[in-house]
């Protein structure tokens, strides 16, 4: 499913507008993304968590030039899908 197709469906579910429900989402996106860059991590009850994780700078090897390169710390995004989450996809997926 596409971003279009998900706000169709989502404004048909709620009765929003596209509009607001884009809007929504761009907000929900936005508080997501600030939280992450505060390194707190946001659990959504009956979907799952998204949790920042830290790497550490790094030394690697260019394995064409045999350079050695720095590669710096960086932040990225883990997300955990809920025990409920699972157990649906897993109904789901056994009833197909």
């Amino acid at each position: 499913m596409d971003n279009k197709n998900f706000i169709d469906e989502l404004s048909r579910r709620t009765g929003f507008d596209r509009e607001k429900v884009s809007g929504l989402l761009e907000d929900f996106s936005g508080i997501i993304s600030e939280a992450i860059g505060n390194e707190d991590s946001i659990m959504i009850p009956a979907f799952g968590t998204f949790e920042p994780r830290k790497k550490m700078e790094r030394i690697v090897v260019h394995p064409l030039t045999g350079n050695k390169l720095l590669v710096p710390p960086k932040l990225s995004v883990v997300f955990k899908a809920s025990s409920a989450m699972k157990n649906m996809l897993r109904r789901d997926w056994e009833q197909r």
